[in-house]
């Protein structure tokens, strides 16, 4: 029997992986070269070249962003906040703005490599998330003052946003711990209880989004993993398309419409935000929003799209590692640069109790997950080698069983 048009087909698939990896580095080449034109037009270099540190934050923040259900956010807004002294609000706004060339480059990437994604939780999840956006920006947020402000104290939303990365690290990392599960390639059965907790997830999610920068991606992450069983290589890349679709949606409005980005710097202050004079100026090192997130583009376009082909090409053992080790990371630098936690009597009583309710919520959720999310395992139906996973330690014992 002629078998060659199998080795024809092999050989015209592998063609086509390459042809849309090449076609995926177009979009940050896109990105970059209108950066360098439009910094050289209009004369912006001095700006970038001031707020350098932003680069350095986003080559690590955007490869976040692309490889984990994190943001960009969840190096930035650390970083800014606790390292650099920039304030709550600029963090927020940066951290959309960034992730959208970051996340959405990745997004693009994924979309044209035609990286697994559920559909479903897209569909559900990307409009309920803009909602959540919206209402969070306009009943969260002083509209009258500078980049809009969080009503919410700054030292809780840091803490908040730490507990936030924490609880993405435990349910990843507890359900790395399972000897054998099953994992799900899309959510199903994909029915009204699936679609009302995805709907609840990312609505809260955009709701963080508008003061922490960062949350849609998270949020989603949490109920797909641990309540809908969806494998994180399908879960990473659906969370980016989300939160970057959020981001795109912040940018437009907060940076655009109404112009946090259009920033007027003299010397080292800034004297105008949107075209309208401040009464006060500010710091420009620390509040020349568009300084930073020029600084941080050319990053950020390169490094998410790296981070999404990580995702895709490494084991969800692997990827558990690197978000539980990035979690730590935040943990440990929020008790080392936030003087507050250890001086503030109410800010370490809302750290506390907020870990053990998170903790709490995250064991219950996992064991009664099927009873919660409505999927019914059927122990009677075989299961496809792509759809159970099992700890190396485990996988060996078994196949050593078999022989024996």
């Amino acid at each position: 029997m002629d078998l060659s048009f199998v080795d024809e087909a092999a050989t015209r698939r592998a063609a086509l992986v390459q042809r849309r990896k090449r076609l995926g580095y177009l979009v940050p080449a896109t990105i970059t070269l209108a950066w360098l034109i439009g910094l050289t037009v209009f004369g912006l270099w001095p700006r970038v070249l001031d707020n350098w540190a932003a680069f350095l934050t986003m080559v690590v923040g955007s490869f976040v962003a692309g490889s984990t259900p994190q943001g960009g956010g969840a190096v930035a807004f650390p970083v800014f906040t606790k390292g650099l002294g920039i304030s709550a609000e600029v963090a927020r706004v940066f951290s959309l703005c960034i992730q959208t060339i970051g996340m959405g480059s990745a997004a693009l990437v994924i979309l044209i490599r035609r990286v697994p994604v559920d559909g479903f939780a897209l569909r559900l999840g990307i409009p309920s998330a803009l909602v959540g956006f919206f209402l969070g920006i306009h009943m969260l947020s002083d509209t009258t003052r500078p980049f809009w402000p969080s009503l919410l104290p700054g030292a809780y939303l840091k803490v908040a946003f730490t507990l936030l990365i924490m609880t993405t690290a435990t349910i990843v990392w507890l359900g790395s711990r399972v000897p054998v599960r099953e994992v799900r390639s899309r959510i199903r059965p994909a029915g009204p209880r699936q679609g009302a907790l995805l709907v609840a997830a990312t609505f809260i999610g955009g709701v963080a989004s508008s003061q922490l920068g960062s949350g849609a991606d998270v949020f989603f992450f949490l109920v797909a993993a641990v309540l809908l069983g969806l494998e994180p290589r399908v879960g990473v890349p659906t969370s980016v398309i989300i939160m970057a679709s959020v981001s795109a949606a912040g940018l437009a409005y907060l940076g655009l419409v109404h112009g946090m980005l259009n920033v007027g710097v003299q010397g080292d202050q800034v004297i105008s935000i949107g075209g309208h004079l401040l009464a006060t100026p500010l710091n420009a090192g620390r509040n020349d929003l568009l300084g930073l997130w020029l600084a941080g583009t050319l990053a950020a376009c390169w490094t998410a799209p790296l981070g999404a082909a990580f995702a895709a090409a490494v084991s969800n053992r692997v990827l558990v590692g690197f978000v539980a080790a990035l979690a730590l990371l935040e943990v440990i630098t929020t008790i080392l640069f936030l003087p507050q936690l250890r001086t503030d009597p109410g800010l370490t009583a809302f750290a506390v109790a907020s870990a053990v309710v998170m903790m709490v919520a995250l064991w219950l959720g996992d064991r009664y997950r099927h009873r919660i999310a409505g999927t019914v395992l059927d122990g009677r139906a075989s299961l496809g080698r792509d759809e159970v996973e099992a700890v190396p330690e485990y996988a060996d014992r078994t196949e050593r069983g078999s022989r024996q």
